[in-house]
């Protein structure tokens, strides 16, 4: 039976690779973990710690992403050269000529979601191959369709969605479970220049950690989004079948003229509001994926930008020269910059659109403001006349369900107002650590 390979929860590995997957550069801890001396890692396919419980279709995912020029993330369990195995969540950019990788421990509930879902996903490989390596292209073909149904099950309508989800959420139990403990170096004897280096990191994982707290609440803003996104699709479609209702209901009375009228105005303002209702879920469903994306950005930066500071750390100790150093961090400082203009950008986006929100939804509020009118209007005249239940119990639903939409778009309104806007401080404060940063690398 093959044996955990253990690695402790706030150790990250690190790893670079040319464009066809060869390995160029690691840390110590891949090294470590995965058995292997670095002299026999470097210049071999990344493959080489790939286990065979591994889905191929998930790697498929992965390279389909990652080729597109986007960062990609996954769970993935890898083989050790003792037979062993370990479990990482690796988070993959493009970088010039090639990727880099970061991978750090699971230990998020999505983690046993995960396991499931490959466990199942390979059998539906394994099923289709068999022993005939020319079924391997329908095999993973099975295994992607598999794949995508589990997690449409489990709630996430893409693959993309997943992998945002899960790595935030790990990213967010290691915090947890660090207690937000800050990483340290011991750089008293480096070189000066390595010391203004790993100083000048510390100081942007700091400013991304607190960036992290700012938008914790992104995720349950996000949540209580996802949650209002059916209410909205119902919303326009409910309100014109209630006043058809009524329509039909009044014209079967003899002197439901005036009832009629009423029922006829409220339809025609539930048409005028659809439009801007259906405007409200499109820009509902955007700011659901923003922020999904910002979570992930934020996420994606802080791990990498630990794992540099990390970086410098082993190159002291490895006393690699200050020419080879500033080549390695060269390429890691640009890896830092370019997902920290991610994050603002994400969060510039983030504010735009949650503006656009509640400017949406302050417009359909007073479509509704007409129909609460009319409804009352309704009961009125519904009361004047004879043999009306009917249409009085139909105009008190509709006001129950407008008064329920007043109180669901009292919330989007409040988006505009909302403490926690950025205001551009998030993008200055991460240029200018990002600048100490390039300042430092450049001085070696």
């Amino acid at each position: 039976m093959s044996v955990e390979r253990p690695f402790t929860i706030e150790e990250l590995f690190v790893s670079t690779t040319d464009r066809k997957g060869h390995i160029r550069m690691t840390n110590h801890v891949f090294v470590r973990v995965s058995g292997y001396e670095r002299e026999e890692l470097i210049g071999r396919p990344h493959n080489i710690i790939r286990h065979p419980d591994m889905p191929r279709s998930v790697f498929r995912v992965f390279w389909q992403v990652l080729e597109a020029g986007e960062p990609v993330a996954a769970y993935v369990k890898n083989r050790s050269k003792d037979g062993g195995f370990y479990w990482v969540m690796a988070i993959a950019i493009p970088v010039p000529d090639g990727y880099l990788s970061v991978r750090l421990k699971p230990t998020s509930p999505l983690f046993a979601l995960a396991r499931e879902i490959y466990t199942d996903v390979r059998a539906v490989e394994l099923a289709v191959e068999g022993d005939d390596v020319r079924l391997r292209k329908p095999s993973i073909e099975a295994g992607a369709e598999r794949l995508h149904e589990r997690l449409a099950e489990a709630g996430y309508d893409s693959y993309a969605a997943f992998m945002r989800a899960a790595f935030s959420a790990e990213v967010d139990a290691r915090d947890a479970a660090l207690a937000g403990h800050t990483p340290e170096l011991d750089l008293a004897d480096a070189e000066p220049g390595l010391r203004a280096v790993g100083e000048a990191c510390l100081g942007t994982v700091a400013m991304l950690h607190d960036l992290g707290e700012q938008l914790a609440g992104h995720g349950a803003l996000s949540e209580a989004l996802k949650r209002k996104s059916g209410f909205v699709e119902e919303l326009s479609e409910s309100i014109r079948l209630f006043s058809l209702n009524a329509i039909l209901a009044a014209d079967r009375l003899g002197d439901g003229r005036a009832l009629g009228a009423v029922a006829s105005l409220l339809r025609n303002r539930s048409d005028a509001a659809a439009p801007e209702i259906n405007t409200l879920g499109t820009e509902l469903e955007h700011a659901v994926g923003l922020l999904s994306e910002t979570s992930f950005r934020a996420a994606a930066g802080k791990v990498q930008t630990e794992m540099m500071a990390a970086f410098v750390g082993e190159l002291r100790e490895d006393s690699v020269s200050p020419q080879e150093a500033a080549q390695q961090l060269r390429l890691l400082t640009e890896v830092v910059a370019e997902a920290s203009e991610a994050v603002c950008a994400s969060m510039a986006s983030v504010d735009t659109v949650l503006d656009r929100l509640a400017g949406v939804s302050q417009s359909v509020e007073r479509h509704l403001s007409v129909i609460r009118a009319l409804e009352v209007n309704g009961r009125i005249e519904a009361a004047r006349a004879s043999d009306t239940e009917q249409v009085r119990v139909l105009f008190e639903e509709i006001g129950r369900q407008v008064a329920a939409a007043g109180d669901e778009l009292h919330d989007f309104s409040a988006l505009a107002e909302r403490e926690g806007r950025d205001d551009g401080r998030a993008a200055r404060a991460s240029r200018a650590h990002v600048a100490a940063v390039r300042d430092a690398v450049a001085a070696l």
